[in-house]
């Protein structure tokens, strides 16, 4: 067992230009507080405290593998202070710590993009984000994370268009440059934090995450903190020790073999479209809508599942691939189609020593056409009212792979369908609730339709 002397007894990163060392952190601490109350950054606002308006947004910079500066943008409401170690927090404020606002910042005045000012900030780092990254994407996907209640989304969006034609500004360029020094100085995860009745750990080897799982089988174990942080803003739960996958080297593998795509289960949906989009295409969609990118940048794919909610919008997609789940203890490994994970409502198969790992994606070689479609009212960031995917497998006679979620307890093949390729029994293969989303027909009848376009080729929608 690994004992706290081995370990750090605080965390450590970089802001306002110093290293910033923390040992009075707690296993509910989230940034935003920290940011607003004790660095006194009150530029970041508390909006609605649950990672969907996008006014506390932040961004977050890290060493990556090949040992350059990765940026993500995240929502500090729910993003855990203890996840900042090793990394470099920049705030609103940061981007004019020159003395000048940021071409982001001035180029909102002459379009009006700002009324009241609250939701501002947030809009600002989102477009910040998206001159760093420079993904080819719509100023709308960019600000998909973020609300405006009273500006209105004219100005916004001009403003965002003309950020991402523009270049970095030259003094955060500097901040960059500077930032990244000191990271490569900073080592990331292996500390244990005990203090105020609280335990936060965060190994950085597979056999120190499986040793403290053995020994701590009551801790909660935080992958992305997505649904986490919301546990601890909304629920108000008070867990007294969390174990952190974030840093595991072993669960952020991202490796293309012959045969099998293999995806730690801690790594983020950012970095899995990076891997699996040129593999599948059809995709691309499916991962724009898998929340806003705040949302994208910090949950995980291992979180996703092991949660084992019936409307996680990557167990259907999964199933139709044919994946398979590597699950690891002191015991040893195991691995298991991911359908039969999945039990029943709140249950899954996953023993209270054991840690999902990796998942194991086919790659395309028998797949011959994929299909992905989610039902939701919203187009962005909204939850699914029903997700189906759906896959021909190809052979001397074609085959096939129906998963749905939101039509069952827990997400799940529509069996009886693939043997008949009849829509009409998906009536035996699900009895659907109704809920505040959708009712039972809906679900069922927006359900066979989908199976009934992809059986007859056509995918698309009006």
């Amino acid at each position: 067992m690994v004992t706290e002397e081995d370990l750090r007894s605080d965390i450590r990163f970089y802001f306002d230009g110093q290293v910033r060392i923390l040992d009075d952190v707690r296993a509910t601490d989230m940034v935003m507080p920290w940011l607003r109350s004790e660095a006194m950054r009150t530029g970041t606002k508390e909006g609605c405290n649950e990672g969907d308006c996008g006014a506390c947004t932040c961004l977050v910079g890290s060493i990556s593998e090949s040992g350059n500066l990765q940026f993500s943008v995240i929502n500090t409401c729910i993003y855990p202070l203890a996840y900042l170690d090793g990394a470099w927090l920049i705030s609103v404020e940061t981007l004019s710590r020159s003395g000048s606002l940021c071409s982001a910042q001035s180029g909102m005045l002459p379009l009006n993009a700002s009324q009241c000012g609250f939701c501002t900030p947030g809009f600002v780092m989102a477009m910040v984000y998206a001159q760093i990254t420079k993904k080819d994407q719509t100023p709308e996907q960019a600000l998909a994370g973020n609300l405006c209640r009273c500006t209105g989304y004219g100005g916004l969006i001009e403003a965002t268009r003309i950020a991402q034609s523009q270049p970095l500004d030259r003094a955060f360029v500097d901040e960059i440059e500077g930032a990244t020094a000191v990271l490569r100085q900073l080592s990331r995860g292996g500390f244990s934090i005990i203090n105020h009745n609280s335990r936060i750990d965060a190994p950085k080897t597979l056999e120190n995450l499986l040793d403290l799982r053995k020994n701590f089988s009551s801790a909660t174990l935080v992958s992305g903190a997505t649904d986490f942080g919301l546990w601890i803003t909304k629920r108000l739960d008070r867990p007294s020790h969390v174990i952190l996958t974030k840093f595991c080297e072993q669960l952020l593998l991202r490796e293309i073999r012959s045969d099998i795509i293999e995806i730690g289960a801690a790594v983020t949906i950012e970095d899995l479209e990076n891997s699996l989009v040129s593999e599948y295409p059809e995709l691309q969609e499916w991962f724009q809508r898998f929340g806003g990118p705040q949302v994208r940048c910090s949950g995980t794919l291992g979180g996703n599942i092991a949660n084992g909610s019936p409307i996680g919008d990557s167990a259907p997609v999964l199933i139709a691939l044919g994946a398979s789940l590597t699950i690891h203890s002191c015991r040893g490994r195991r691995v298991i189609p991911i359908e039969n994970f999945f039990i029943e409502y709140g249950k899954q198969d996953l023993l209270r020593d054991e840690v999902l790992v990796s998942i194991l994606i086919p790659r395309r070689t028998h797949i011959r056409r994929l299909a992905v479609e989610k039902i939701s009212k919203r187009y962005d960031q909204d939850i699914s009212i029903v997700l189906a995917a759906m896959a021909e497998i190809s052979g001397d006679k074609p085959s096939y792979r129906f998963a749905f979620g939101g039509m069952a307890g827990t997400p799940k093949l529509a069996e009886k369908t693939m043997e008949s390729l009849n829509p009409d029994d998906l009536t035996s293969d699900f009895t659907p609730l109704s809920d505040h989303r959708a009712e039972a027909w809906y679900r069922l009848a927006v359900s066979k339709n989908l199976v009934r376009d992809f059986l007859d080729g056509d995918t698309s929608r009006e």
